[in-house]
């Protein structure tokens, strides 16, 4: 129910007011008017008066003042003082007479009217009347009470009228109104509250009458409206709550299986192999509860057979160590596409997974699962989950956890295989890479190495020698005439030759902690350790002397019939700006100088020896 204070009685006062002050300003008005109209008329009537009375008394006066009777001018002007208009007249003679009568000492005593007194055209004095205008007010304000009594009644009567015809005409059907709009109530479909004879009405009351006859049924149809939106509000708000809880404990689960998830990843991560399956067990019981299931296990395939890794519970009863997979059809159909297999109810198990379906049910198995273990090419394991007492409440969700589950486990079993496999290849490659290092950085004839890791050596030597202050010793070693040998005897026994001239390298050179390679051809260089630089021309020496001792004959050298060798070197002390290229380019300059000598002979520079 609507309840509105509609103070009526005020409005009426309010008009009543507004009306009786235009009615009295207008009485007032009219009043005013009439004393100023009545005071100009009296003020008007009296001056004529005292013109009149003292133009007749004027010539008694004069006559008198000609004759030298005072005691009649006295008479004569109290005669004139004794108008009630009248305050006061004065006779003034030129001859000095002065007669003044005062009837009233009024403030409003200042109209004058003065007249000549003359006596045959000769001038004697003059008659001065004041005028009263107090007593011209009071006559004039005489007269207009009448007619204000007249005025304020005339004004009363209307306002009564006036008031008596609001009331009839507005007060009374607006009170109506208001009585109607009390007590209206909004859930009352088929109230009707505005009085009929209102809205029958012509005027502005019939059009307001109208107008909230109508707001009153868009207020019902809005009321109706409303209750049926709130109605379908609270629908909605129910439906949405049930949708936010739904979500709630979806978002929940989706939060806890995330969780469990980047635990799972965590932990594989610094898993061993050896010891995933206690990693896995420990996971089962949180899998489980979030699952929902009574149990789940981890199996690993064996041929046609499942091999039973870890269950849990581990006090289940129907999850047996060993599966034969061999007369189960849909299985190795399931392995084979390496995707979840999900059986909410064992009854929905066609008639090509009979032999399944009889297993399970002999296990007394309601609800299972299972997801391959794979390598995306073949299935090497499976994790199952199982129930006895109810079926599965089953969703995308679970399966979701579960395939990343089993994906986890996969990836840790591959990167294991991988490991041992990487390892293996790690193995022979390190094995192969030596080889070939070898093979690259060493003679195939003679087995000594050849130029690169010969220069790495050398660079190693000048290191050494820098930072301890010790010589450096290189030699070049050259066969003499070496491609005659060749053509005479043929490559076979050259490189026999090479062989043999080798081994006493060798052999002179492990004393001394040196290093050999052969440069190419018949060439052949050493470089001895800082420790023993100062001994490269006794070595040089030994070598040279110990192939003579070879007795290798050779027919077609020149400088003799035996297979002899040349030999250059330098011993220096190194400096930074010492090169392994500086130190061959000279030892290969000695080398020069001994051919060019004769052969069979040694030069070494010491540089040491001439600092």
């Amino acid at each position: 129910m609507i309840k509105r204070d509609v103070n009526l009685r005020g409005l009426q006062a309010r008009v009543a007011f507004v009306v009786l002050a235009i009615s009295l300003l207008f009485a007032v008005g009219s009043t005013l008017t009439q004393m100023y109209i009545n005071y100009q008329r009296t003020l008007a009537a009296t001056t004529q008066l005292v013109e009149s009375r003292s133009h007749n008394s004027a010539r008694v006066i004069s006559h008198a003042l000609w004759v030298v009777d005072l005691e009649l001018v006295r008479r004569s002007v109290k005669g004139l003082s004794m108008l009630p208009t009248i305050c006061r007249v004065e006779v003034k003679g030129f001859d000095g007479t002065h007669i003044t009568e005062v009837n009233s000492s009024s403030e409003d005593c200042d109209a004058n009217h003065q007249s000549l007194l003359s006596v045959q055209g000769n001038n004697i004095g003059t008659l001065n009347i004041v005028l009263d205008r107090s007593a011209i007010k009071r006559d004039a304000f005489t007269g207009t009470v009448p007619v204000a009594i007249v005025h304020f009644t005339e004004t009363l009567l209307i306002t009564l009228l006036i008031l008596w015809v609001i009331h009839r005409l507005c007060s009374r059907p607006l009170q109506q109104l208001s009585n109607t709009l009390d007590y209206y109530q909004t859930d009352k479909t088929n109230q009707t509250s505005v009085p009929l004879s209102l809205i029958q009405r012509n005027d502005e009351i019939g059009k307001v009458s109208r107008s909230i006859n109508a707001m009153q049924s868009r207020i019902r149809d809005d009321f109706l409206q409303k209750r049926v939106t709130e109605r379908e509000l609270r629908q909605h708000q129910t439906l949405l709550k049930e949708q936010v809880e739904q979500r709630t404990k979806a978002l929940n689960w989706q939060s806890n299986a995330s969780s469990l998830l980047a635990d799972i990843s965590i932990q594989f991560l610094r898993a061993d192999s050896q010891y995933i399956t206690e990693d896995v067990e420990k996971i089962f019981p949180d899998m489980v509860s979030l699952l929902g299931v009574e149990a789940i296990g981890w199996y690993a395939f064996d041929a046609f057979r499942a091999e039973r890794r870890c269950y849990w519970p581990q006090e289940i009863d129907f999850a047996p160590q060993t599966v034969d997979l061999s007369d189960m059809h849909m299985i190795k159909r399931w392995l084979a596409d390496t995707d979840a297999l999900v059986v909410p109810h064992v009854g929905q198990l066609g008639d090509d997974a009979t032999n399944e379906r009889s297993w399970l049910r002999q296990r007394h198995i309601l609800s299972f699962a299972a997801f391959p273990l794979t390598d995306g090419r073949k299935s090497f394991g499976m994790i199952t989950v199982a129930n006895r007492r109810l079926p599965f409440i089953w969703d995308n969700n679970k399966t979701l956890l579960l395939k990343r589950f089993a994906t986890a486990i996969s990836e840790v079993m591959i990167r294991e295989r991988n490991h041992y496999a990487m390892e293996e290849l790690q193995e022979e490659l390190i094995v192969a890479n030596e080889k070939l290092k070898v093979q690259a950085e060493t003679d195939d004839l003679t087995r000594l190495s050849n130029r690169r890791p010969f220069k790495r050596e050398l660079k190693n030597h000048i290191q050494h020698g820098i930072a301890s202050r010790l010589p450096v010793a290189v030699m070049m070693i050259d066969v003499d005439h070496f491609k005659a040998y060749n053509d005479e005897y043929g490559h076979l026994k050259g490189d026999d030759v090479l062989t043999r001239i080798a081994r006493v390298l060798l052999t002179q050179t492990e004393r001394y902690q040196g290093s050999v390679a052969r440069f190419g051809g018949e060439e052949f260089a050493i470089t001895l350790s800082t420790r023993y630089a100062a001994k490269l021309t006794q070595l040089a020496e030994t070598i040279r002397a110990e192939i003579a001792k070879l007795d290798i004959e050779h027919k077609k050298n020149p400088d003799g019939d035996r297979i002899t060798v040349s030999i250059g070197g330098i011993i220096t002390l190194p400096t930074r700006e010492t090169t392994d290229s500086y130190l061959l380019e000279m030892a290969d300059q000695r080398l020069y100088q001994a051919k060019e000598e004769g052969r069979d002979q040694t030069r070494i520079l010491d540089q040491t020896a001439e600092k």
